[in-house]
């Protein structure tokens, strides 16, 4: 087994969270520790309080990883005259990483947004973002490979995120053919003889890649070709690009009222208490909308959607009227739903631990939970 980093850590989360993908406001990343910081354990929470401090301490753990970042405000001062500050004091005398995925695993494909969809029971099949945030484009990359390399260079660029369309993977095309070079003196080739010129068979392979994943598809490139220079191109492609953003929305698989699925929710995400607003209790829902956080001020763009019912948290009393104003029924789960992302990146770190034999103990928060609490 192999130790691991701060760094490499946050390199894994980032292949599912990119960092571009958060908001500008939103400081998303390492606040606190350095990067070069070897982990043992990890604690995965929703956020850092002072519960979830003092079972990291207990425990031992070099990092944790939360969802929401542990400084949103500018601090002019670190001392510890305020209860807030002596929970980043504290981290500091642990010597305690804080590394946190916030908007940008909240627009990710595949991110929280899109757990949320799927416990709520959003249909997959026509899911559609609610508030497009941005949008990326793709390349087409082309590489001529010695025919005996080609499977080892093609399952290289699939693994840095290449070959990847819609709901398929490893998506590539090759015709076959024959590459002439002629090395001179100072070349050390995999093939042929410095002066001579060398007939190879090779392989044309080609492949959609993600504009974010075209350095890390060049490095993968190089390290696992046979040439020491070896030849690819990369076109861009302007009929393709993907959309990133906010929210799902889609149908679900069996129409019910708002009452009813917000019983199910509440079984769902195991919380005390949830609100809901309709003007007729009978009203069934076929299509509805569920945007984690705070996204009572995006229900517009839900009803574009088409949703008649919209899930989310931290609604107000006068956002609440607007809604019920324009026909949309809602319901109000609270933030503490996106604590979904704590099971879910425990998942996905061990797949990455298994895959790169990585020595780490990987762990989630048994002191956290809502903040609110609910008269019955």
């Amino acid at each position: 087994m192999t130790g691991v980093n701060v760094k490499t850590l946050a390199a894994e989360i980032e292949k599912l969270a990119p960092k571009n993908l958060a908001e500008d406001w939103d400081p998303v990343g390492l606040s606190f520790g350095m990067l070069n910081q070897p982990v043992k354990k990890i604690l995965l929470a929703l956020d850092v309080d002072q519960d979830t401090i003092r079972e990291a301490k207990e425990m031992g753990v070099d990092l944790m990883i939360t969802h929401h970042p542990a400084i949103f405000k500018g601090q002019k001062t670190l001392n510890g005259e305020d209860a807030r500050r002596r929970d980043y004091i504290e981290l500091i005398k642990a010597d305690i990483a804080v590394y946190s995925a916030h908007t940008n695993l909240d627009a990710a494909e595949n991110g929280l947004n899109d757990w949320l969809a799927d416990a709520v029971g959003i249909s997959k099949a026509d899911r559609q973002i609610v508030s497009v945030s941005s949008r990326t484009g793709y390349k087409k990359a082309v590489v001529y490979v010695p025919d005996y390399a080609a499977d080892k260079v093609r399952a290289a660029m699939h693994q840095a995120g290449a070959g990847e369309i819609g709901d398929y993977k490893d998506v590539s095309y090759t015709l076959e053919g024959y590459g002439r070079f002629t090395p001179q003196e100072g070349a050390h080739p995999a093939e042929g003889k410095v002066g001579k010129e060398a007939h190879i068979k090779e392989q044309r392979i080609e492949m959609l890649v993600g504009e974010r994943d075209v350095f890390a598809l060049i490095s993968a490139i190089q390290k696992s070709h046979p040439y020491e220079e070896p030849v690819f191109d990369l076109f861009t492609l302007e009929n393709l690009s993907r959309s990133y953003g906010f929210g799902r929305a889609g149908k679900l698989e069996k129409p019910a009222t708002a009452k009813d699925i917000a019983q199910q929710l509440q079984q769902t995400f195991e919380v005390n208490g949830l609100r809901y607003g309709c003007k007729d209790e009978l009203r069934m829902h076929e299509k509805i909308a569920v945007f984690g956080g705070s996204g009572a001020k995006f229900y517009k763009d839900a009803i574009a959607q088409g949703a008649t019912l919209f899930i989310t948290g931290d609604i107000s009393y006068h956002e609440a009227q607007d809604m019920l104003r324009d026909g949309l029924d809602f319901i109000d789960a609270g933030h503490y739903i996106e604590a979904i992302c704590v099971p879910k990146l425990k998942q996905y770190l061990e797949q990455a631990k298994k895959d790169n034999d990585w020595e780490v103990d990987i762990y989630t928060t048994t002191e956290q939970s809502d903040v609110f609490k609910h008269i019955n």
